[in-house]
């Protein structure tokens, strides 16, 4: 093999984290070589969050015109035109991407290098038979689809989030395992483009790591859409009968369930990618989790860091975005190292309505050993709601009485993930709950529901005498 290339920082990984470091090191004058063996953008803007939510807004205006009726409105013959849909998905895509992604680094003056890449030791990188040596390196491979033992399923043949756009036709019917944030917001686009939808659950409940009677109300919306839920089953085989797919497994009680459908979707998670990477060759340590990393997402090679979902901490874009601007303070900065803060890390299911979260449960919350006080407010209160006929969901906070801080905020409803924002901020700067109450908030607007929770803590909860616990 030729003497190494030389550059001054070498990333493993084009997704959203990886891409951004390699380019910000660029801008800054910085030789960069960025190594990618499939799409650059990553899972989120090629197969994951942004095709997803593209999706759920065509699903959204299907069904909106589907109850025009309780507007005055009739709109007839309600009709779903995926292809249509499908390239509407790509066009979205390209525009965010920005035209040709691996021009667009090219561009930048990085060297983009379209193989796999792998350490061979602490400070070498061969990729497509290259041999690379860096300053600095940065592993930012994301993660996948993980896939659990289902004797069968291989050959019966199933979908995941990342190729159902692959399909010419919806299915007329369709088993999706796993009700995680993915399962549910599949099965709801698929019910909305006309799929008879099966969700099947290993809990009790959707979403389980949600506020539980949030997640409740949720699964009453979807149900009444027509989902058909399963809970409590782990699917074990599957098989070919008479054309349809079935999907057999057991309750914990030992019960046997048989699903049908036309098509399978696998919703059970996620995994880092890890394979192939050398990184014991090169000293960094793994768990099962991910890379292992320190505060300033620095591996157990201190030439080497990790960002995003490789991390295996809170495998969200948002966070990953978040880690790439430290990540790049502390590889590029000639200033102190800057420390990562996972304490406000907010996420959202983007259901219809919405469900988001940031901070504890009131279960946490109470585990954790806080002296807890809520309060919820239904959307149907709030004037707004009623106005666009959006009142299903509803508002939660979780506040510590000693210190009157917000320690959670949930929120089930119209455009969740844009009101979840007020709380984090006031979470994050460690402001009481009086902030939202005392800050004058828009009227007609769904952000009274915040306002009105805050308050009700406010006014009514928190001036009560506090009950020493027996």
């Amino acid at each position: 093999m030729k003497q190494p290339s030389s550059f001054d920082l070498v990333v493993i990984g084009a997704g959203a984290a990886g891409s951004s470091v390699a380019s910000g090191a660029a801008e800054r004058g910085y030789t960069v070589a960025l190594i990618e063996e499939w799409k650059v953008g990553g899972t989120c803007l090629n197969v994951g969050c942004d095709p997803t939510k593209t999706l759920v807004r065509s699903a959204e205006v299907a069904h909106l015109a589907r109850t025009a009726r309780r507007f005055g409105i009739e709109v007839a013959d309600v009709r779903v035109d995926w292809t249509a849909i499908r390239d509407r998905v790509n066009t979205v895509i390209d525009t965010i991407r920005g035209g040709d992604g691996d021009q667009n680094l090219r561009d930048l003056g990085i060297t983009l290098i379209k193989e796999h890449g792998q350490f061979i030791d602490r400070d070498h990188i061969v990729a497509g038979g290259k041999m690379l040596s860096a300053d600095r390196f940065l592993v930012a491979t994301g993660a996948r689809n993980r896939l659990p033992q289902i004797e069968g399923v291989s050959e019966v043949g199933f979908v995941t989030n990342n190729n159902l756009l692959d399909l010419d036709r919806l299915p007329e019917s369709i088993v999706i395992v796993g009700a995680g944030f993915v399962g549910v917001e599949f099965a709801q686009i698929l019910m909305r483009l006309g799929v008879e939808v099966t969700l099947a659950g290993s809990h009790s409940h959707i979403l389980p790591r949600e506020e539980p009677s949030l997640s409740e109300e949720l699964l009453n919306v979807l149900k009444a859409e027509g989902l058909n839920w399963v809970p409590n089953v782990r699917i074990r085989k599957a098989e070919l009968r008479a054309g349809a797919k079935v999907l057999t497994g057991e309750t914990p009680d030992g019960a046997s369930v048989s699903l049908s459908a036309s098509e399978v979707m696998i919703a059970t998670g996620r995994e880092p990618n890890l394979d192939r990477l050398g990184l014991a060759d090169a000293g960094i340590t793994t768990s099962s989790r991910g890379i292992v990393v320190d505060a300033t997402l620095r591996t157990t090679n201190p030439l080497v860091y990790a960002v995003g979902d490789v991390t295996g901490i809170y495998p969200f874009t948002h966070v990953a975005d978040y880690q790439a601007r430290i990540v790049e303070h502390n590889l590029l900065a000639d200033a102190a190292p800057q420390k990562t803060d996972y304490r406000v890390a907010p996420w959202v299911t983007y259901s219809d309505p919405a469900l988001a979260r940031v901070g504890l449960t009131e279960d946490e919350a109470r585990a954790g050993g806080y002296d807890v006080a809520t309060v919820t407010v239904p959307f149907a209160d709030i004037p707004r709601a009623m106005m666009l006929d959006e009142r299903r969901g509803m508002v939660k906070l979780v506040v510590d009485r000693q210190e009157r801080k917000v320690l959670g905020g949930h929120i089930l409803g119209a455009h969740a993930g844009e009101l979840i924002g007020e709380i984090a901020i006031v979470m994050e700067q460690e402001l009481p709950v009086d902030a939202i109450a005392a800050t004058i908030h828009p009227y007609p607007t769904m952000s009274e529901a915040g306002f009105w929770a805050a308050y009700q803590v406010v006014t009514e909860i928190l001036t009560e005498p506090i009950v020493p616990s027996v």
